[in-house]
């Protein structure tokens, strides 16, 4: 990239933002001048710890508390960055440290990331900070084609100005199978990913087990911890670390995802890292992402019993079992890797 140095940022506390981070920079730290920006702490495992990344204590979340006024440390990014000589400020998720960071590197280009584009709590502070953030970049990256258009027209963005991308992760080996007939829900647990629909369905197949998991946020709280008391759930209502959720995962047979709304799930990607079929309501970008019949089945929006069909379908498959698996982690590896999305994220950056 002719010395092009790129520096890939998030201050956010979520280890999948995290992850995206980490994993891109292993895939291009041999052929690209790069750097890491995140908060101190780290939670995810593949986190660096070379030269090359930097870790500043800054606030967890994209709202307002007493460290986003730590105008020394946004100084001293900013200072980090031009004595690097960055070129490429990429912003991985919201944050309102961002705001400043690009204030202050007016002449580095600045690419954020929008991954909701119609943030799912409809938080005024997220959306404001987010056009705020769309207004001051020179480039945005979305993670699905469905919403362009949307983006464009909320956040008054030129669609020249707009980069999809595929959603990434690391990936491990391909992990068979374990036939442990269990289905699993696992995220952050909130209203609209179909809590309501996860109990109906949950009550009308006591024959099948599920794991639970996830942090469920005060609205959800009580339909959550009434369904971790269902004999057939074993739940776990709070957030794991990675180590665990990998757990999770590898001893689950396929990953249900009932939700109303989406945008593009990371979930399913980490589905497919770990070589897990999904089985998720036809919802927001989700069908860029399942090949109904093959990485596991998409299911007509609200159509719960049909739902149930197939968790009931699923739960007898053996061989059937291999092949999705297997189709889901090859499916993963060759769209949703890190290596794999490395050269489109090299190429926007050429092209910038």
């Amino acid at each position: 990239m002719d010395n092009n140095k790129i520096a890939i940022i998030t201050f956010s506390d979520n280890v999948d933002h995290q992850n995206i981070v980490y994993s891109m920079y292993n895939s291009i730290k041999d052929k690209e001048d790069v750097i890491t920006i995140g908060r101190s702490n780290p939670k995810s495992l593949i986190a660096g710890s070379s030269e090359n990344n930097f870790y500043f204590d800054g606030p967890a979340r994209p709202g307002i508390e007493l460290k986003t006024f730590r105008l020394d440390i946004l100084f001293k990014i900013a200072r980090l960055i031009k004595k690097k000589d960055i070129k490429y400020l990429y912003f991985e998720s919201v944050h309102v440290w961002n705001i400043a960071i690009m204030l202050l590197c007016r002449k580095c280009t600045r690419i954020q990331v929008v991954h909701d584009v119609i943030p799912h709590d409809l938080s005024k502070a997220v959306i404001m900070c987010t056009k705020l953030l769309c207004r001051l970049s020179d480039h945005i990256v979305i993670h699905n084609n469905k919403y362009m258009d949307t983006l464009s027209e909320e956040y008054k963005v030129p669609k020249d100005k707009i980069t999809s991308l595929d959603l990434w992760r690391d990936f491990p080996s391909e992990s068979r199978p374990a036939h442990t007939g269990r289905f699993l829900y696992f995220g952050r647990i909130r209203k609209y990913k179909g809590l309501d629909t996860l109990e109906k369905i949950i009550r009308e197949t006591p024959e099948i087990s599920y794991y639970v998991v996830g942090s469920p946020d005060d609205e959800s709280r009580e339909i959550a911890e009434k369904i971790a008391g269902y004999d057939n759930v074993d739940a776990n209502l709070t957030e794991v670390p990675e180590k665990e959720m990998r757990w999770y995962f590898e001893n689950s047979d396929w990953i249900i995802l009932p939700y109303e709304s989406a945008t593009q799930s990371g979930v399913i990607i980490d589905a497919y890292k770990f070589s897990r079929p999904v089985i998720a309501f036809d919802v927001g970008a989700i069908s860029e992402q399942v090949r109904d019949g093959k990485t596991g089945f998409l299911i007509e929006h609200g159509n719960y019993r049909q739902f149930i069909e197939k968790i009931r379908l699923a739960s007898g498959m053996d061989d059937r079992l291999d092949e999705f698996s297997h189709a889901a982690y090859e499916v993963g590896f060759n769209k949703y890797s890190s290596d794999a999305v490395s050269v489109q994220f090299i190429e926007m950056l050429k092209g910038l």
